[in-house]
């Protein structure tokens, strides 16, 4: 399991190489992955604002095509497109970024706990973010 963040994390951070499309891959084997863990509650400190502003730069770096789109087609958004909703990819991957890194973290010191973390973190914020991001980068390709 933890081969597979360290593999996600390391693809949101520096894309590694992967298509948008091969990056939903990998985000929907972690989801899945993840989903099939034990479900418990773990409490984690929220990261200051300037961290995720950084990692969000980092992010846009590594990802430029992902931008705002329509989360009901995955669409991306052209300057006059205005849904009822509307995704921020960056957002996603950010935050998701932020919560695996969470999770390797503890990895270096409590494997059981990193897990616990995937899960509860999964169950109450970044699969959202999966699911939402996903038909967004399928079809980017």
């Amino acid at each position: 399991m933890l081969p597979l963040v360290h593999r996600v994390h390391a693809a949101l951070l520096d894309r590694e190489g992967c298509t948008p499309g091969e990056l939903a891959d990998l985000l929907d084997g972690l989801r899945r992955e993840v989903q099939a863990l034990p479900s418990g509650v773990l409490d984690a400190d929220d990261l200051p604002r300037e961290t995720y502003r950084d990692l969000r730069a980092r992010i846009a770096q590594a990802w430029p095509e992902p931008g705002f789109y329509d989360p009901a087609t995955g669409r991306a958004l052209g300057h006059c497109d205005l849904p009822a909703e509307i995704g921020d990819a960056l957002d996603d991957l950010t935050d998701l970024a932020l919560d695996l890194s969470t999770a390797l973290a503890l990895a270096d010191t409590d494997e059981a706990s990193a897990l616990e973390w995937l899960r509860f973190s999964h169950d109450s914020h970044w699969g959202d973010h999966v699911q939402d991001v996903t038909p967004h980068l399928r079809w980017l390709g």
